[in-house]
C-alpha cells in the first residue's frame, strides 16, 4: 500500500479493507470461570490454566480476554490478558495463560487456588490473520511469546511450518522457551533465540536476527509478532522496508475491552485515516475515528501499515 494524497474511491477503500486483519465476530460473552492450575514458569512468572463453562467462544491466537477478580478485590478494573493456549479436555474449554505478577491486580490473580473463582469477558479483538499466504515467521519479544505459543499451535494444527524468532534482554528472560520448542516440535518447526548480551543464541536483537534469517526463507514473508512497542516498531519498518507483512499484537491499558470506554487509543496511519473516512457510517461505533484507533476493538493486532510508528507510545 501507499499513502494518497486525497481520500480514495469505494473501490480503492474496498481493496484496502480486505487486506487488513479480519474483524473478530461479535461473540464475546462475560461468564464465571475456574481455576484448574497456576504454576511457576521462572523469572517471577506463571502459568494459569482456567476452565470455561459451555458457550464460550474458543479465542484464536492475538485475541485477548479480560480478567475481573471476584469481590473483595484490591483491583476494581479487569485485567486484559492475552491467550496462550486453548484445549479441550473431556468435552470442557480451558484456555491458557503466561503472565507476571507485577501489579496488585496480577499478583491477587497469583494467589488464586485451585477451584478459586474469576470472572472472564472475551474473547476479545482482532487476532493474527494465520491463513494469510507466505512463509510464517513469528517474533516474540520477551512476555509477548505468549499469543505467538498460541499460534504456533494454530499453524501446526494446519499442517504449517514456521519460523519462531524469540529475543530477551538475557537468556534467563526467554520465558516459555521450553514450550516454545515443545510446541514447535509438533509441526516440524523451527525456534531462533536472540539475546542482547549474547548469553543464549544470536548476540543482538530480534530484527537483527531476522535480518540474517529472511536471505534463507521463501519468500513472501508474513510476520506475526508481539513484544514491547520499540521492537513492534522496528519488525514494522523492517516489514514494510522489506516487502513483507506484518501483523503486531500491541499492548495498551484497556478498561473495558470493548470499545466502550475509549481508552486505548493508537495513532493511524496517513493511509489508514484515509480508508476510515471512505469507510463513513460503514465503519462500527465502537471502533477510533479517523485519527485514533482503539486497540481493542480495531486490534490489538494491527498490520504494520495500519499505525503511525512515529507518534506510536
Amino acid at each position: 500500500m501507499t499513502t494518497r494524497e486525497r481520500v480514495p474511491g469505494r473501490a480503492t477503500a474496498r481493496a484496502r479493507i480486505a487486506t487488513a486483519a479480519p474483524a473478530a465476530r461479535r461473540t464475546w460473552r462475560q461468564v464465571r470461570a475456574r481455576v484448574v492450575s497456576q504454576r511457576e514458569s521462572g523469572a517471577g512468572f506463571r502459568w494459569l490454566e482456567l476452565e470455561l463453562p459451555a458457550g464460550f467462544v474458543a479465542p484464536v491466537a492475538g485475541q485477548f480476554v479480560q480478567l475481573l477478580l471476584e469481590f473483595p478485590s484490591p483491583v476494581l478494573l479487569p485485567r486484559p490478558m492475552s491467550v496462550a493456549s486453548v484445549r479441550r479436555v473431556r468435552g470442557k474449554l480451558r484456555v491458557g495463560f503466561l503472565y507476571a505478577a507485577v501489579g496488585a491486580g496480577t499478583r491477587a490473580l497469583s494467589e488464586l487456588p485451585p477451584g478459586a473463582s474469576v470472572s472472564v469477558t472475551g474473547p476479545l479483538g482482532r487476532g493474527y490473520p494465520l491463513s494469510e499466504p507466505g512463509t510464517p515467521v513469528l517474533i516474540a519479544g520477551g512476555r509477548g511469546v505468549a499469543p505467538l505459543l498460541m499460534a504456533a499451535d494454530e499453524l501446526a494444527r494446519s499442517r504449517r511450518r514456521c519460523e519462531f524468532v524469540f529475543g530477551a534482554r538475557t537468556g534467563a528472560l526467554l520465558i516459555g522457551v521450553t514450550e516454545a520448542r515443545t510446541r514447535l516440535s509438533r509441526g516440524g518447526s523451527r525456534l531462533h533465540l536472540a539475546t542482547d548480551d549474547g548469553s543464549r543464541g544470536f548476540k543482538g536483537d530480534v530484527v537483527g536476527l531476522l535480518t540474517k534469517l529472511a536471505p534463507k526463507l521463501e519468500r513472501p514473508l508474513v510476520i506475526h509478532a508481539c513484544g514491547p512497542h520499540g521492537m513492534l516498531a522496528a519488525v514494522a519498518r523492517w516489514a514494510m522496508a522489506n516487502g513483507a507483512r506484518a501483523h503486531l499484537a500491541m499492548e495498551s491499558v484497556m478498561a473495558c475491552g470493548t470499545g466502550v470506554c475509549r481508552g486505548c487509543p493508537l495513532p493511524r496511519s496517513g493511509e489508514a485515516r484515509q480508508r476510515v473516512l471512505a469507510e463513513g457510517a460503514a465503519a462500527a461505533a465502537l471502533k477510533g475515528n479517523p485519527e485514533w484507533a482503539m486497540c481493542c476493538t480495531d486490534g490489538p493486532v494491527f498490520e504494520s501499515r495500519e499505525l503511525d510508528w512515529e507518534r506510536v507510545e
